[in-house]
């Protein structure tokens, strides 16, 4: 296929990776690593400088990371490390800028628990489409994967998960390089922006993929980077700009916001910024278009629909919900949220519960199906209100009409409950 490009030369084939022994086999063991919880607060800013090279090639290096003291404000050179150990998410600009010109979004992603390699590179167009950037990038990771084993972020760095890579216009191309014609197998996560198609997805790289561009972007074509969009295996998600140029979503709030929920959905396991997402892209001037690879909901029943019961009020004051509101129990034991759910057969059904709870603790019920007890449940909290979860569980049904009762117990209550999707 004839690709539409942005001086882009022709696709060089795959290259190893230097340094492959670290995190070189991550793949067998990403399965079996107990990752984190997603943090909940924002973290202060920290950033170090490297002067790494590959060969002759200088790869001068910025590495953001979380910090200790009071979130906000610009980076702080050489931080101390906050407490935790966190996923490397790589950041790359684009053509003259640097990662101090883009931290708009590189202080949001460590902000929110990651270890943000961004190099200041001084691009060549040349390099980039030829790989010579893509394999720089390569290098840089395995140089800061490195840095878990000595000085000061030793321990603190989340070597067993994989990485994250993003970039803006050559960055963003330069990304998208990483998935394509210059492979590395360690990429779980990327976020390619305002970028054009530099080749076919790569069978070795297995990421969830989101792209950013502005619809009327007069330097990377929007249409190159649909085409690289169409190629790409789910789960991947597009985010258009309308009327949006190369830089103008730079500004924009729901920009950082829905990058930084991707990368906690595909590097910690974050289920509610996963249902965030829609909601962090939303607004009149923007497309939200998603193949997560998650299955079909099923028949979903909505807590604040008769015949449902809701012992408290459906209130609608916590943006985030489908429908029209949810269900706000009584903080009180037992005050319930009772659903009636049809089952084609008999059998074993999954019910997939939408909940939101702000409070700093679980809040346990029993799930009651048809008048028996079946399990507790711990509805664990999702740090605020406007932030929803899905808990997904499973009960014998009847054919036909059954009960679905959650039944606090405690008397904190139940979380707010907003549907349960029935498979």
């Amino acid at each position: 296929m004839r690709r539409r490009t942005f001086l882009k030369a022709g696709a060089a084939g795959a290259v190893a990776v230097g340094g492959a022994a670290v995190l070189g086999n991550w793949q067998a063991n990403a399965s079996a690593a107990a990752l984190d919880p997603a943090p909940t607060t924002p973290f202060r800013v920290g950033v170090r400088r490297y002067n790494w090279t590959r060969g002759s090639r200088p790869c001068t290096t910025y590495v953001y990371y979380p910090a200790t003291g009071t979130p906000g404000g610009n980076p702080v050179t050489d931080a101390p490390v906050a407490a935790g150990v966190f996923p490397v998410y790589n950041f790359t600009h684009g053509y003259d800028s640097s990662p101090q010109n883009s931290l708009f979004i590189i202080r949001a992603l460590a902000a929110a628990g990651f270890v943000v390699p961004a190099p200041h590179f001084q691009h060549n167009f040349g390099d980039v489409n030829n790989g010579n950037t893509s394999r720089d990038v390569s290098e840089i990771i395995t140089r800061t994967l490195a840095l878990n084993s000595s000085g000061p972020l030793a321990g603190h760095i989340n070597t067993s998960i994989g990485v994250g890579v993003s970039g803006h216009s050559l960055g963003g191309m330069t990304t998208h390089g990483l998935l394509t014609s210059w492979p590395d197998s360690r990429i779980v996560s990327a976020n390619p922006q305002s970028c054009t198609d530099m080749g076919n997805p790569a069978s070795s790289v297995a990421a969830k993929v989101l792209f950013v561009h502005g619809d009327r972007d007069d330097l990377t074509q929007y249409s190159s980077a649909r085409q690289a969009y169409s190629e790409m295996p789910a789960p991947k998600a597009f985010l258009t700009f309308v009327g949006g140029s190369h830089t103008s979503f730079w500004s924009d709030s729901r920009f950082p916001a829905t990058v930084v929920d991707w990368a906690r959905w595909s590097m910690y396991g974050d289920t509610a910024a996963r249902d965030r997402l829609p909601s962090d892209a939303a607004g009149s001037n923007t497309r939200w278009e998603a193949n997560l690879g998650i299955p079909p909901a099923g028949q979903r029943y909505e807590a604040e629909n008769s015949p449902a019961v809701c012992q408290g009020t459906i209130d609608s004051n916590h943006t985030g919900y489908s429908g029209s509101g949810f269900c706000n129990g009584t903080n009180a034991l037992g005050a319930y949220s009772e659903l009636t759910v049809n089952a084609a057969a008999a059998g074993t059904a999954t019910l997939a519960v939408r909940f939101a709870n702000g409070a700093g603790g679980a809040r346990p019920a029993n799930l009651v199906v048809n008048g028996s007890t079946v399990a507790t449940v711990s509805f664990e909290s999702t740090g605020t209100w406007t932030a929803w979860s899905t808990k997904t569980l499973t009960a014998a049904v009847n054919a036909g009409s059954n009960t679905v009762r959650l039944v606090p117990t405690t008397a904190a209550g139940l979380p707010n409950v907003d549907y349960i999707d029935v498979r």
